[in-house]
């Protein structure tokens, strides 16, 4: 959590609502596959995708 220290308030709680919708996207995701739904399981992944940019982005512009 060193790298969190830069973080403001805000940002600290939009990362972990970010880390607990990932947690949710990639158990669908599983769910998804499991059901041989693979329309849904590549939209999970496109949902996955923004959100890991999302959270790359606030973690990028803490550390300027």
């Amino acid at each position: 959590m060193e790298r969190d220290a830069h973080l403001t308030v805000e940002e600290r709680a939009r990362v972990t609502e970010i880390q607990d919708s990932l947690i949710e996207r990639y158990v669908e995701q599983k769910e998804a596959i499991h059901d041989r739904n693979r329309c849904r399981a590549i939209a999970l992944e496109f949902e996955i995708k923004e959100l890991l940019r999302e959270k790359k982005k606030i973690e990028h512009w803490a550390a300027v």
